[in-house]
């Protein structure tokens, strides 16, 4: 099944991070490293990071028809950073490649399975 990690960062870690730090260097190196291992394993379908939320947009449905509005609002306190699908043999598959995220990154992800499609009355 496939799954969708979510990860979520600190917003004010975000705007104050140094991409010349060290810190940054090992963060590249582990998603550079469990990106090889997952596509070796055959269980990385996609992968992206997220630019800045500043430049982010939600549009939204009103009576006066679509309309788009700057978003994240200040007062989020986590900004969605980058997401991957992964396509594991379980649920627990999937929670364990989150769990390493989290453990050596330190972001929050939010695992959400893919249904092959949609639940019909028969489920």
């Amino acid at each position: 099944m496939k799954y969708l990690l979510l990860a979520y960062t600190n917003k004010a870690d975000w705007e104050s991070f140094d991409y010349t730090s060290p810190e940054f260097a090992a963060t590249c190196k582990f998603y550079e490293d469990i990106g090889a291992e997952l596509t070796e394993s055959g269980e990385l379908v996609l992968t992206e990071g997220l630019a800045d939320p500043s430049v982010t947009k939600t549009v939204r449905k009103t009576a006066t028809g679509p309309v788009a509005s700057d978003g994240p609002y200040a007062e989020v306190k986590e900004v969605l950073a980058s997401f991957a699908i992964v396509d594991c043999a379980s649920h627990d598959r999937a929670m364990a490649i989150a769990a390493r995220i989290a453990e050596n990154v330190g972001d929050t992800i939010e695992v959400r399975p893919i249904p092959g499609a949609p639940p019909t009355g028969d489920n």
